[in-house]
């Protein structure tokens, strides 16, 4: 599960972005981009994982 709160981290279009807040609509969930007019959806968006997470498989 992918949360979407505002200040996290994603790559879209080949850039690093931030959630401002998440769009609920009749269409699906929409996500606004911080400082900027721009919308996407969830699915645009590739998580960036945390520095130093420690995953392991």
């Amino acid at each position: 599960m992918i949360l979407y709160k505002p200040g996290t981290q994603f790559l879209y279009k080949g850039r690093t972005v931030s959630v401002d807040y998440v769009i609920i609509k009749r269409t699906g969930l929409w996500i606004r981009l911080a400082h900027s007019e721009e919308v996407c959806r969830p699915e645009d968006l590739t998580p960036i994982a945390p520095q130093g997470a420690g995953l392991t498989r």
